[in-house]
């Protein structure tokens, strides 16, 4: 069976409202203990982020995922396969550091970096492209057109939905399937709008439905269908960009978080950034 550790290798601080809106950036490390696989490969360094979107935030780069891959014992070289939920700048970025490793994505999703939806064109980066592109085929780089299922127990669904290919792993572990959704639907308030657990502004009458998210290449009836499918082949959800994701599936398991007192999405930075945090 497969265990799952969400790393969390930086954060976004996003303008919003008048407030600074935080995202924290994470991948996702799979292991049985003999195979190791990482989903998304997060943001590049800071520095580089800001010097491209005009946005802050810490850490990113090759520094913070070799520290969280190195609290399980594991280097880099040890990463047998990167699944990209899709190809945006937080999510794809680094994969140089992985040299033993086959990158998984869409099809659809390569087309779509190439000539991306309008409102897109700022979150895909030329150098993700040109790092992918240059990988040897079939090792380096593995093109899906589908649903499909990496190794037992690691089954892929692609959703169109916030990318064309979007696709969402559902890894089964001792206490059932957990959905890596990333993007579709990054916070748990997506998932269970009206749920004041999920969100502080709970929505009523989207109490039997679910909220798309603002960016998306697909029409909101697809992306919630989207939302349906993997729930409906899924036990538990785990956004991206949410603070209160589990941390280390299944030892901590929950489909929804208690309260929303965990989420620091707008609460002060200086009170809540890790003291140990590497800064670019």
């Amino acid at each position: 069976m497969f265990e799952i550790h969400s790393l969390r290798i930086g954060e976004l601080y996003i303008p919003q409202a008048g407030k600074m809106h935080r995202d924290p950036v994470h991948v996702w490390l799979v292991t049985d203990g003999k195979q190791h696989i990482l989903v998304d490969s997060g943001m590049t360094d800071i520095k580089r982020v800001e010097e491209m979107l005009k946005v802050t935030g810490w850490g990113g780069g090759h520094a913070h995922i070799r520290r969280g891959l190195a609290e399980h014992g594991l280097t880099p070289d040890d990463i047998g396969h990167v699944v990209l939920t899709h190809m945006h700048f937080d999510h794809a970025d680094n994969t140089d550091l992985f040299p033993n490793a086959t990158v998984v994505v869409q099809k659809s999703e390569l087309f779509h970096a190439i000539d991306p939806t309008p409102s897109h064109r700022p979150f895909f980066k030329g150098h993700i492209m040109a790092e992918l592109l240059g990988r040897k085929r079939p090792k380096g780089l593995r093109l899906e057109d589908g649903d499909f299922e990496l190794t037992e127990g690691f089954r892929v669904l692609h959703v169109p939905s916030h990318t064309p290919g979007m696709q969402v792993p559902v890894v089964t572990t001792a206490r059932g399937r957990a959905a890596l959704v990333s993007d579709l639907g990054d916070h748990y308030k997506y998932w269970y709008p009206a749920d004041p657990r999920a969100t502080d502004k709970p929505t009523r009458f989207l109490g039997d439905t679910f909220m798309a998210g603002p960016i998306r290449s697909e029409s909101e009836r697809d992306w919630i269908a989207a939302m349906r499918r993997v729930m409906d082949n899924s036990d538990i959800v785990v956004p991206a960009h949410d603070f209160r994701i589990p941390m280390h599936m299944p030892a901590d398991w929950w489909a929804i978080p208690e309260s929303t007192e965990g989420d620091l999405c707008f609460a002060p930075i200086e009170e809540t950034v890790p003291a140990d945090a590497l800064r670019a």
